[in-house]
């Protein structure tokens, strides 16, 4: 996150804003450089020229997500075996494992990359992201997220019969948008290209963020969805997530007040981790130490001198 705040200081000093939104750009630059998501947060919502900035942060922040997403793609599928990398391995085992005749693996990501995708495909699993359609996909205006059916031919005494299947998918939900998606006249719709020059459809961070994931009908259907799936989940798996959203996070905060098993696998612990396990103390929580990495449950620390933070270490460890 500093890596990429520091690029966005950096291209709003020279960015082609009015007079007016770069004067409020100054006022608060001093806190956004400090703390680039609370110091946008400080920008008051009547200030003059707030839309104009707030459209310019989407803009250079989708632009660089898209160079280094397309970097981050290229590199992946260069690699010898692809759909052995660690992540299509865990979406592999999880959809594998989801209970007989459900509708779906479903995943949350608050990251607008499209590498989560990526790894679906290379794990040859179906996809659902809301969107029907093939270039030019529209997001569907009753129920966001469908259950899909395959036709099976059962061959009867008399006559063969046709019965249709649940057919599963990973349901991916983006509560706070994606690179693919985009604002139209015609409402959001997602489109596979990386060099269209129209609107994304993300959520920013600082002083729009809550509004557009509250307001706006995009945003609020795929967190009801998120919401509805958190609220009957039997655990949660989060990888890389600070906990630091709490527009997202209410559901799981409710949830672990009932004993809901809690995985967290995370590079460090933010301050907001390490008040969640000492609220709840059964959250497992695994982060990096040293060359190795440690465990938090239930008010114990265990050590271990593997990796096992790291994704690809945790499945061989724990689950292969």
């Amino acid at each position: 996150m500093r890596d990429l705040a520091d690029h966005l200081l950096e291209q709003l000093s020279t960015s082609a804003i009015s007079d007016e939104a770069r004067k409020l750009w100054y006022r608060h630059r001093d806190e956004i450089e400090k703390d680039f998501e609370n110091g946008l947060n400080q920008i008051p919502i009547g200030a003059t020229s707030r839309s104009e900035l707030t459209d310019e942060v989407r803009r250079l922040l989708s632009a660089v997500i898209c160079a280094r997403t397309v970097l981050a793609e290229d590199r992946i599928r260069a690699l010898p075996e692809p759909h052995k990398s660690a992540p299509a391995r865990l979406l592999r085992r999880v959809f594998e494992g989801i209970p007989q005749n459900s509708e779906c693996a479903p995943v949350i990501t608050t990251n607008y990359d499209t590498l989560l995708e990526l790894f679906c495909d290379l794990a040859q699993l179906p996809i659902d992201t809301g969107f029907d359609g093939h270039r030019y996909r529209f997001f569907r205006k009753d129920a966001v997220y469908r259950t899909h059916f395959r036709p099976e031919t059962i061959a009867g005494k008399k006559s063969v019969q046709v019965e249709y299947r649940r057919m599963p998918n990973v349901r991916i939900m983006k509560p706070h948008g994606s690179i693919t998606w985009h604002s139209t006249m015609a409402g959001p719709v997602e489109i596979l290209d990386y060099q269209k020059a129209s609107s994304r459809a993300i959520v920013i961070p600082g002083p729009t963020k809550y509004e557009d994931a509250l307001i706006t009908r995009l945003f609020d259907s795929v967190r009801a969805e998120m919401n509805g799936v958190l609220r009957t989940a039997s655990s949660v798996m989060c990888i890389g997530f600070g906990f630091n959203d709490a527009h997202l996070q209410g559901v799981i905060t409710e949830r672990l007040g009932n004993k809901m098993p809690l995985l967290v696998l995370t590079r460090s612990f933010t301050p907001s981790i390490r008040s969640l396990i000492a609220q709840f103390p059964h959250v497992l929580a695994i982060v990096r130490d040293g060359d190795g990495g440690e465990c938090h449950v239930d008010g114990q620390v265990y050590k271990s001198e593997h990796p096992i933070w790291e994704l690809d270490c945790f499945l061989q460890t724990f689950l292969e």
